[in-house]
């Protein structure tokens, strides 16, 4: 009778002392001896993409299909996770879609591996690691949940294949290092600046020494004052307006003092006239 996918890692991972990529619950073997510092088989043909996070922020995730094929992860890629409490919640901050065979248990990455290709649990698994910025790959020996990236750290997740009772993990094909040394996300790209140019300039017209053109002063105050006096000019028609307006109100107040002065003395005049009466 076959043995359960699931008992089937758990013996290995006991056997072996390495732990699958949980992310919640306690380590299958959580003993500080059972850490292993293994150095990635790296070449110089494995392609590297992606971004890294700054140095004093977030983590770096960088997930490693190992060659398994299909979905958009074809080359070791990196995201940056700059919300990062805790592994798993890294692996998908970074901008990558995981999926769970159950409750903590990476299953697929991207999409990876494809049903048709391997099975997560009878075929293989996604190792997670973990890293200093210029140090080595360790594999984690406590689950993704429970595990709190460093800041300015590197996580890993590496597919390793099932190979007879061995549960060891696949460290990733790059160095933790050139991982840390993608563009950091969000930042533009440098662009070049062109060098001085070396061609001297030939001496001005009028003899002075120097490549720079000589200024008139006159010239440059003439041009400040007609600049000034085309700012004077331009004066805002909301201005305009205020102005009329006012001017309009002082005139009607000033008119109808006027008459209101004029109407006192004929009244005054009239009261005159029936007392000499």
């Amino acid at each position: 009778m076959p043995v359960a996918p699931t008992s089937r890692l758990a013996a290995l991972a006991a056997t072996t002392g390495l732990v699958l990529a949980l992310g919640a619950g306690p380590a299958l073997a959580a003993t500080p001896s059972a850490t292993s510092s293994a150095a990635p088989s790296a070449s110089a043909d494995v392609e590297l993409a992606g971004e890294a996070c700054p140095e004093d922020e977030g983590a770096t995730v960088l997930v490693d299909p190992q060659g398994l094929a299909g979905g958009d992860l074809a080359a070791p890629t990196a995201g940056c996770a700059l919300d990062a409490p805790d592994g798993l919640t890294a692996l998908t901050e970074a901008g990558f879609t995981a999926t769970e065979s159950q409750p903590g248990f990476v299953c697929t990455i991207e999409g990876l591996p494809a049903p048709d290709e391997a099975d997560c649990l009878n075929d293989g698994y996604w190792a997670y690691w973990y890293a200093p910025r210029d140090g080595e790959w360790t594999s984690s020996q406590v689950g993704a949940a429970d595990r709190v990236p460093e800041v300015g750290g590197v996580e890993a997740w590496s597919w390793t294949e099932l190979s007879g009772d061995s549960l060891e993990g696949a460290p990733p094909r790059v160095e933790p290092a050139a991982v840390a040394a993608l563009p950091v996300a969000g930042e533009a790209a440098p662009t070049a600046t062109s060098s001085p140019s070396s061609t001297p300039t030939g001496a001005p017209e009028d003899g002075t020494e120097g490549g720079s053109p000589a200024v008139d002063p006159e010239g440059a105050d003439a041009s400040e004052v007609e600049a000034s006096s085309e700012e004077a000019a331009s004066v805002p028609w909301t201005t305009v307006v205020v102005v009329v307006v006012v001017a309009a109100v002082v005139v009607l107040a000033l008119v109808l003092g006027a008459l209101r002065a004029r109407r006192r003395r004929d009244e005054e005049m009239d009261e005159r006239r029936s007392d000499a009466r």
